[in-house]
């Protein structure tokens, strides 16, 4: 991994291969290291990036700007990756998040990038929901201690000694965000992306309720836009495991597949 100053932060991100270049948006509970696997495939064909956000992983503890994240956490990334990728010399990126990590990577594409002057080329955007209910929000969060009994060596490994406090303190703030009404991507930021958007997920994903009919909706607000729903069964515990993880090797595929027809239709 490689250190960087980002708003006076030390910030460290993982790159790999070459290419296009294309932006991996970890999920809150994870850092880019959770994503060595995706990292390894996309390689082929991608430069690919991925960073750990402010507090998590391997990047500094000292957190700045925590009224900007309280405000909107994942506009606030998806600015943050911008400044990442300009230090970088970057001007065109494409975006991937799962889980969480889907919400950056559509802020990134519909409204930063543009602020930024970076040009969005693609978006793959998995297992998420874009309107957030406190109802929901709570429900996933109340099912997190399952898997953190479950992955607490991966968990260790990404963030370090204090994973436990860094996991604990993100569940903290997206109650605050539940208890303030939820939270939802507006549509003038779905409708501003101009670029292609893959959406993928799972109907029976326990902690997705609803997701084919969001999903439904965002068709007809993104410009561009294509689908991807599995019938297969969620992870057994109902945890947080997005389709990205629980049947990457069809998630790889149809990756691929919309990154070859679309990529080579923007060059044509």
């Amino acid at each position: 991994m490689t250190k960087i100053d980002i708003a006076e932060q030390d910030t460290y991100y993982t790159e790999k291969g070459s290419g296009p270049a294309m932006l991996i948006f970890p999920d809150n509970l994870h850092s880019s290291e959770g994503y060595a696997k995706d990292l390894d495939h996309f390689s082929g064909q991608f430069h690919v990036l991925s960073y750990d956000y402010p507090g998590k992983g391997k990047s500094t503890r000292d957190v700045k700007y925590l009224d900007e994240q309280e405000y909107d956490l994942w506009n606030y990334w998806a600015d943050f990756a911008c400044h990442l990728l300009m230090e970088l010399g970057i001007e065109e990126c494409g975006v991937m998040g799962s889980g969480f990590g889907a919400l950056p990577a559509l802020h990134f594409a519909g409204k930063q990038a543009a602020l930024h002057r970076i040009t969005p080329t693609c978006v793959i955007a998995d297992s998420f929901l874009s309107d957030l209910k406190p109802r929901t929000l709570h429900r996933a969060l109340d099912v997190r201690e399952h898997f953190y009994v479950r992955n607490a060596k991966s968990l260790e490994k990404q963030h370090g000694d204090d994973w436990r406090d860094v996991v604990d303190a993100d569940t903290a703030l997206l109650r605050q965000l539940a208890d303030r009404g939820g939270y939802k991507v507006h549509d003038f930021v779905l409708n501003a992306i101009p670029c292609p958007v893959l959406l993928t997920g799972s109907l029976q994903n326990v902690l997705m309720p609803g997701i084919a009919q969001d999903f439904a909706r965002l068709s007809g607000i993104i410009p561009d836009c294509s689908l991807y729903l599995t019938s297969t069964a969620d992870h057994p515990y109902g945890e947080e495991h997005p389709l990205m993880w629980t049947n990457r090797e069809s998630f790889h595929a149809v990756c691929d597949m919309f990154l070859s027809s679309r990529l080579s239709l923007k060059k044509d």
